[in-house]
């Protein structure tokens, strides 16, 4: 099915809708815009990903992370 056929059918659903369907397909919409796990600037080589997981081991190794315990009892005193 081609984009603009796809649109149509779902404005045709959209224009029938009840509230209960049009909360569902916003949600949806919602959920898929947010959905951005882009940083801004430049896409990330492939040599530039690997030296930052290697330099993410080597401070997990060093001990310099926060445990999940450290970090909930961090949130509570916010």
């Amino acid at each position: 099915m081609k984009v603009v056929q796809i649109k149509e059918e779902l404005y045709n659903y959209i224009e029938s809708a009840d509230t209960r369907l049009l909360k569902m397909l916003l949600a949806v919409a919602q959920t898929y815009i947010r959905e951005d796990y882009t940083l801004p600037g430049p896409p990330m080589d492939r040599d530039t990903l690997r030296s930052r997981i290697k330099a993410a081991k080597a401070r997990i190794e060093e001990g310099k992370f926060t445990t999940q315990e450290d970090l909930e009892s961090e949130m509570e005193k916010w």
